[in-house]
């Protein structure tokens, strides 16, 4: 699997008249690295169609980018007018061929639930000389990649600024659609090998070997068993959501903490969060 990110804009482009400190391309620069490491720890190939923020490329060479890729993705945040507006639902502006319609709708979806944007998302496509008006979707189908332009809500709502301006927001966000992408191709979550166990140091024949002080109890797997469990920052449930995962997935548990109201919570071995691994949630697995 193979997908193509695209950072909406480069350098210092399309200030927000709501709120100042906001920039589209620094929003979109910043949010594509996140998805880019959310994706890969699905097991994704991501590639992107710059490797500074300060150089522009062209359009359609930036959807160009995409050949060999099974999906072509433009970040951005949307603006109406040159003035304030309370304007903010998601829209997912997909390629006229019709292949990226359901997903795109499911990312827009995604954004609302994400930001609680007060408007509904909504999908468009928009045809011009030559296929896509969009340049950059014009690209991606030129070389045969279904593409979708992402507005993440409005850059001239300043509630909307104020969200994007969250590193804790972007990163849930970056995992959210992550995982929507993941279930849209029916990709779950990879986890490294487990590491080879290191050789005992030799040890006199009265003393037993000592275990690791790091993880006295050793990792372990367990199996989701409830229909979908939330993956949060830390251990508790009063930390954010990062990602949510499925029924009957496994996972690897690298480190066990007790939380305040008494749950047990595990660290996933792949950095995405923690997981209550109590027996409502989660079997362990010998």
């Amino acid at each position: 699997m193979k997908i193509c990110l695209d950072a909406g804009h480069y350098g210092k482009y399309n200030n927000s008249p709501a709120n100042r400190a906001y920039w589209e391309s620094d929003f979109s620069w910043k949010f594509h690295l996140l998805l880019k490491a959310a994706l890969e720890r699905y097991g994704v190939q991501v590639v992107t169609t710059r490797a500074t923020k300060d150089k522009d490329l062209g359009l359609a060479s930036r959807g160009r980018k995409a050949a060999g890729c099974d999906l072509f993705l433009s970040l951005h945040s949307n603006g109406i007018g040159s003035g304030v507006s309370a304007t903010d639902y998601p829209l997912a502006c997909c390629c006229v061929a019709g292949t990226a319609d359901v997903l795109g709708m499911d990312l827009a979806e995604t954004v609302q639930r994400v930001m609680q944007t007060d408007q509904r998302a909504r999908i468009i496509k928009k045809k011009g000389t030559g296929g896509d008006w969009y340049g950059v979707l014009r690209g991606a189908a030129s070389v045969g990649v279904p593409g979708i332009l992402l507005e993440h809500s409005f850059h001239t709502n300043r509630r909307a600024t104020e969200w994007l301006l969250n590193d804790g927001n972007l990163e849930r966000m970056a995992e959210a659609e992550a995982e929507t992408i993941a279930r849209y191709y029916g990709l779950t979550m990879q986890e490294a090998p487990a590491a080879k166990p290191a050789e005992p140091t030799a040890q006199p024949s009265s003393q037993p070997s000592a275990q690791p002080a790091s993880d006295p109890a050793g990792s372990f797997r367990v199996r989701i068993v409830c229909s979908t469990l939330n993956v949060r920052t830390s251990a508790g449930a009063q930390y954010p959501i990062r990602m949510t995962v499925s029924r009957n997935e496994i996972y690897t548990i690298v480190q066990t903490a007790k939380a305040s109201d008494g749950g047990t919570w595990g660290r996933l071995k792949s950095g995405a969060g923690w997981i209550n691994i109590g027996a409502k949630y989660c079997k362990r697995l010998t």
